[in-house]
């Protein structure tokens, strides 16, 4: 078991890899009462064109398909739920199905061991039939026509429409009502074969822990199980140019006043062990400085009365591509928007004194330093970014070291051909 030490923020990782490929990372935190669980896969809604394992032609599944399966691992051989057996143990349970990979994890303060034996073996033996596979179409096609009725997933999921032409970031994780028709036990069984083997596969474990205890625990569950042979898993990516699909496009919905969101298509790139994690922080800085509360420019528009409320923004790259999002609600659309976008465009010549740069930096880094307190954000935070190439840890030492002239690098991202808007107006919206 490697001990890896992080002097600088008094952390430390105990890391095996085991005979048949599975990851543990066990993160020691003495003094917490309670105990967190991800058990994860480097599989997500951005993969639905791959060889299927012991194949040798590529295949294209549905949409949603990742999400599909999350959803039915917890139904296990004997009819039982894995959920209520976690509920009957004390624990708390969930799973989540993002982009990049697919998680399940559980909580809880008693019970540990039998709660981690209880994650690797559902999660490691399938059940899927012609029946559960049916009965589970009905709930999800249930869920994605609810989220039709959500302005802000509406909002979104607008905004990568007009993004992305193919790259399936276009698309809700969940898929579409119509490919989620499409799937079979048998299409799922080849995508858990591929992507559920250990190889592809983390597990990690934060709290209170007796090390050598969990891992051999770990280790003797895995020992008495039986996994075909590791195989490189090979994956297809329709690479896009960054200029968007539509510069604009916008529905009306049961909204009181518009709601808007303009974003930047990030190019595909390839980034090196943990450039997807700072230029996701370069960016936030730049965006928080120059859009956050304290910024001039977000007090001109309140001062104008030209948004209601904050001003989000996000920031997402996979190790390929990803997109800037920046959103808010205006009673005049038109005019915000113009001026939020001539904005934006500026800051491909990034204006940002040093004395502005460390004290946004330093509040990202208080942030970070803050979520080390939350078991779950190490946890689930930790597994995201290894699955991006990089090391959430390394993160302070990194960012406490770059400079000025590592922001102004982004600026690179900020060009018109990579910007579009997506508006939610009212239904009786009449636009100028």
């Amino acid at each position: 078991m490697e001990k890896i030490n992080y002097d600088n923020i008094n952390e430390v990782i105990y890391k095996e890899k085991l005979a048949n490929g599975l990851t543990i990372k066990l993160i020691p935190k003495p003094g917490y009462n309670k105990v967190f669980a991800c058990f994860g896969t480097n599989y997500g809604s951005l993969t639905n064109k791959f060889v299927p394992y012991g194949e040798s032609d590529y295949q294209e599944v549905p949409l949603g398909i990742a999400h599909f399966l999350e959803h039915k691992l917890f139904a296990m051989e004997d009819g039982t739920d894995a959920a209520n057996l976690f509920t009957e143990m004390g624990l708390e349970s969930n799973a989540y199905t993002d982009y990049m990979e697919t998680v399940y994890l559980f909580s809880g303060t008693d019970n540990i061991e039998k709660g981690l034996g209880l994650l690797l073996d559902f999660v490691q033996k399938p059940c899927f039939t012609d029946e559960n596979v049916e009965s589970e179409r009905g709930i999800i096609e249930q869920e994605l026509l609810m989220y039709l009725d959500m302005p802000r997933d509406r909002l979104h999921n607008g905004l990568m429409e007009n993004m992305f032409e193919v790259y399936p970031l276009r698309y809700d994780v969940g898929g579409t009502v119509e490919e989620i028709k499409k799937i079979t036990k048998e299409t799922l069984y080849k995508c858990y074969n591929t992507f559920y083997h250990p190889s592809n596969m983390s597990l990690i474990v934060v709290g209170d822990i007796d090390c050598d205890q969990i891992m051999n625990l770990i280790k003797n569950n895995q020992e008495k199980k039986e996994f075909p042979k590791a195989l490189d898993i090979k994956r297809n990516f329709l690479v896009e140019d960054e200029k968007v699909v539509k510069k604009f496009s916008s529905i009306k919905m049961d909204v009181s006043i518009p709601k808007i969101a303009i974003g930047f298509k990030l190019p595909f790139e390839k980034f090196a062990h943990n450039e997807p994690m700072m230029v996701e922080l370069y960016l936030k800085i730049i965006l928080e400085s120059k859009l956050g509360p304290s910024s001039e420019f977000y007090q001109m528009l309140l001062d104008e009365e030209l948004i209601s409320g904050s001003l989000g923004y996000s920031v997402f790259l996979d190790d390929k591509c990803g997109y800037i999002k920046v959103s808010f609600d205006s009673k005049k659309p038109d005019e915000c928007s113009r001026k939020v976008k001539e904005f934006l465009l500026e800051l491909r010549k990034i204006k940002l004194s040093k004395i502005e740069f460390e004290r946004f930096k330093k509040a990202i880094l208080g942030s970070f330093l803050k979520g080390l307190n939350n078991l779950e954000f190490i946890a689930s935070s930790y597994i995201e970014y290894d699955f991006k190439n990089s090391d959430i840890f390394s993160s302070i030492s990194l960012l406490e070291s770059s400079t000025l002239k590592d922001i102004k690098k982004m600026g690179k991202y900020f060009k018109a051909d990579a910007l579009t808007e997506f508006v939610v107006y009212p239904k009786d919206w009449k636009s100028n």
